[in-house]
């Protein structure tokens, strides 16, 4: 087993096991120049020289410009103005030579329209079968693979074969994070050839409305990106990992008489459609086909299907299952919510039973398995595809919009009030980090992904103590699920943990019930049981956030309503196509650009399933080079008044003394004063490295003018390191091991007559006021900490530090009790309220020094 630390910050080594030597897994065939080198190696498309149709580069942005933000008609009007046509010489002098221009640059993979009749059961005045015409927009999916696995731009960032990543050199303690590190990559190449390179693809379907207002114009699109490539970079839109692979038809179905038959035909149409699409990965994925790879080598490869990412009715729609049943498992309606384990669905059981039920006429016995009477699913002759297996856990719509929003928080809302529960949002402290619903969560109409994480960030500590202990148990157990199950990378041990949240919801939920916060008294709702399969799903294909529905709905964007809205509304597909081929022309040539301009040569892929740019072992604390000119020269009496910081002067004094210095400061002294600490937090594989920046601000009040209202001061709470060895029995053993919290209320550099003495530092330092060390409080099983003000003499127990002692920001709850303070708001509350939780749920770096007790994130 080789040891491979991977770049990961801190003390941390893995060890991987590779796949067996003698299988040659993503073994290279020979070289062979990539797409882009083809394209450079031609001469026609020259850096810094003629750019193909455009006579320079200049030239080229300005027609990049034109072809994404201006219209037809617009660009015809600009490109007629004399500035433009005397003074710019462009090649092209309308719109119409722009656009002849876009079509020689290379591009993607053709499109292809195929026709597609549905009939009904209606007919007309002469007697005849209604039918519908529709058109198939499509492109093969060998060729969209094609593009992808052979981007240069992603050699760095793409793997040819699975490997088993573990904590320990003993094997045990597994990690899952990218997918190929899962159990199924590894299963899989068992099973075919010696030297196959196995292409995992992911495909995600969801159809969009188009229209916004009127209309009911809508889109149905089909995406398609491969598991070689890191999650990271599938995840970005702008990286084009992901590609449109059609557009399945959205009939009206006119030609139908009843609801029922609509549904049928559409679960038809769809499965006649992706049946179509996916054609030519039958025998792809049969007998294997060369591609040219990122790596410049060519590889055998079998591209498979081996996930679907979907919500829960395209799930079903995919798994020819009804919506009151699992499309993953052959659990009962009713015992959906008792936590029992049910055996799985498998494609062969369910053909045979779709078989069975068409020799026999026997449609109704399919309604005993929960399947729908359609007869010939898509995926039935894809090789080596499990489909049942594929249906990745969906963060978005199972757990933030359907277990958290639509039950949890409604449930809660019907036990403390809506009056109260807005009382106390309204009353957070703020945190840059975190959004504050200043005007409560009951008065939002339209919630999005990101409000929804939001509120799970703070639900806990808002109920405590207005609910008993069974409903925080519940409550804990939902968010800490939730919060496992948005880890980057998994361990043994959070696995584990993410079983036990689930097993402790269950154990608890018939509270709802009984306080009649839930009716009707069950819980065989289809969202809540899809979290029984997230552990064996995770282990298969690794981490969530690698297949989150929150890309193909960012995706909607681009590639449907952007491109809808270019067309004239009217048989908008075709449009839709050519809009979107030509987009996809333009930035097909400017990553070639971004490639020739880093590098003339292969870029060489490497075989690292992260790609991790820090190695920092410890936070790191930066201030602005110079403090904003407003700041400078703020008197002593200003800041102790505006940033409410009492003790500013005795803890400078203490500060000077303590260094050997006799001067005595003045509420006539002056300093400079800064607004905030950056902090760059240590990468941790539990955490995307875009969520590794942290902010403590310590701004100042600033006053009412003109429009603009008065806004007083924010001051952050933080980490600090102590320079005692304090023996906190609560913190032992975690990441929040030798620190405690404070308030950061100044932070400032001392006057250059204070650092006359070489004793004295000229560095940046904070003026901070320290909380009691953490404790387990004792009303209420929350899992939080809690902490106080810490005072002396009956003051507040100040001290001057260096700015390096700040680890990282962290937020307070206050403990509100049964009921809200009446005279509590979001400005007072941090001075007014005298006991506080420790939020560990503001970020999972947070999270992960807590409950993961990782001592590698500070």
């Amino acid at each position: 087993m080789a040891e491979d630390n991977r770049g990961e910050a801190g003390p941390r080594v893995w060890y991987a096991e590779t796949f067996p030597e003698d299988r040659n897994a993503g073994i290279p065939l020979h070289q062979s120049p990539t797409a882009f080198e083809q394209i450079r190696d031609s001469g026609t498309l020259k850096v810094g020289e003629r750019l193909g149709p455009f006579k320079n580069e200049e030239e080229w942005e300005l027609a990049k410009w034109l072809m994404r933000n201006v219209g037809h008609t617009a660009g015809d009007q600009l490109l007629k103005l004399p500035m433009i046509r005397n003074k710019l010489e462009l090649s092209f002098k309308n719109q119409a030579q722009l656009i002849e221009a876009i079509d020689q640059l290379p591009g993607g993979p053709e499109w292809k329209c195929q026709p597609v009749t549905v009939a009904g059961d209606q007919k007309d005045v002469n007697g005849e079968e209604l039918k519908e015409e529709l058109e198939l927009w499509f492109r093969d999916p060998i060729e969209c693979i094609r593009e992808l696995i052979g981007n240069p731009l992603f050699a760095a960032k793409m793997v040819f074969a699975p490997e088993k990543v573990f904590e320990d050199s003993e094997g045990e303690e597994g990690v899952r994070n990218e997918m190929n590190t899962g159990k199924w990559w590894w299963e899989i190449q068992m099973k075919l050839p010696v030297g196959a390179t196995v292409v995992p693809i992911i495909l995600s379907s969801d159809k969009t409305r188009l229209s916004q207002f009127r209309g009911d114009k809508s889109a149905w699109p089909v995406y398609l990106t491969i598991g070689n490539i890191d999650k990271e970079t599938r995840r970005q839109s702008s990286s084009h990992a992901t590609v449109l692979l059609g557009y399945i038809p959205v009939p009206k179905l006119d030609c139908c008489s009843s609801d029922n038959l609509k549904k049928v035909t559409r679960y038809t149409l769809f499965h006649q459609c992706m049946r179509v699409i996916l054609h030519s990965l039958v025998e792809a994925g049969s007998k294997g086909i060369e591609m040219t790879c990122a790596d410049g080598h060519v590889h055998k490869v079998w591209p498979i299907l081996a996930a679907y990412v979907a919500d829960y009715p395209e799930q079903c729609l995919v798994a020819y299952c009804m919506e009151n049943r699992c499309p993953i498992c052959k659990v009962e309606p009713d015992l959906r919510g008792t936590h029992q384990p049910a055996p799985l669905r498998t494609e062969a059981e369910t053909i045979k039973l779709l078989r069975q039920a068409r020799v026999d006429n026997l449609e109704a016995s399919l309604k005993t398995f929960g399947i729908r009477s359609v007869w010939s699913p898509f995926w039935k002759d894809l090789p080596h595809t499990e489909i049942f297996r594929g249906f990745t856990p969906d963060l978005l719509h199972q757990l933030l919009k359907g277990v958290f929003k639509d039950h949890l928080v409604k449930w809660c809302t019907a036990l403390i009030g809506e009056d109260e529960l807005d009382a106390r949002f309204r009353t957070m402290p703020t945190h840059p980090n975190l959004r504050h619903f200043k005007h409560g969560i009951s008065s939002v109409s339209q919630w999005t992904g990101r409000e929804h994480k939001e509120m799970v960030k703070v639900f806990l500590g808002v109920l405590s103590g207005a609910v008993e202990d069974r409903v925080i148990r519940a409550v804990k157990s939902i968010v800490d699920f939730i919060c496992l199950s948005s880890l980057h990378s998994h361990s043994r041990t959070s696995l584990r943990m993410l079983r036990q949240a689930l097993d402790d919801f269950h154990a608890v939920k018939t509270v709802f019930v009984e306080l009649e916060a839930r009716s009707p008294a069950h819980f065989n709702i289809p969202k809540i049981h899809s979290m029984e399969h997230y552990v064996e799903l995770i282990e298969l294909f690794g981490s969530v956030d690698g297949y989150s529905t929150e890309s193909p709905e960012r995706l909607h964007i681009d590639y449907a309503k952007d491109a809808y809205r270019a067309s004239n509304k009217r048989d908008y597909v075709p449009q839709m196509v050519n809009w979107l081929r030509r987009q996809e022309a333009i930035d097909y040539f400017e990553v070639y650009l971004r490639w020739a301009r880093q590098s003339s040569t292969t870029i060489h892929a490497t075989q690292s399933s992260q790609a991790v740019p820090s190695t920092a072992t410890q936070s790191t604390v930066r201030t602005a080079r110079q403090p904003p000119r407003h700041l400078c020269d703020i008197s002593a009496e200003q800041i102790i008044e505006g940033h409410n910081a009492s003790e500013f002067l005795p803890a400078i004094q203490h500060f000077l003394h303590s260094r050997g210095s006799n001067i005595t400061p003045h509420l006539f002294d002056r300093f400079d004063l800064f607004k905030q600490i950056s902090i760059d937090l240590p990468v941790i594989p539990e955490v995307s490295k875009n969520q590794c920046r942290d902010l403590v601000r310590a701004f100042p009040p600033v006053a009412s003018s003109g429009r603009h209202t008065s806004r007083l001061a924010y001051l952050d709470f933080a980490l600090i390191r102590t320079q005692n060895s304090e023996n906190n029995q609560f913190t032992m053993g975690t990441g929040l091991s030798g620190l405690r919290a404070a308030q950061v209320k100044v932070i400032f550099r001392l006057p250059l007559h204070f650092t006359a003495s070489q004793s004295i530092t000229t560095e940046v330092l904070a003026y901070i006021e320290w909380l009691t060390p953490f404790r387990a409080h004792s009303d209420g099983p929350n899992g939080l900490m809690s902490v106080a003000r810490s005072s002396r003499m009956h003051r507040p127990h100040a001290e001057i530090i260096s700015v390096n002692r700040v680890v990282r920001s962290c937020h307070l709850i206050p403990h509100f009790g049964r009921t809200k303070e009446p005279g509590w708001t979001s400005e007072n509350v941090v001075e007014l309220c005298r006991v506080f939780w420790v939020n560990h749920y503001l970020d999972f770096h947070f999270f992960s020094m807590v409950m993961l007790r990782r001592r590698d994130c500070t």
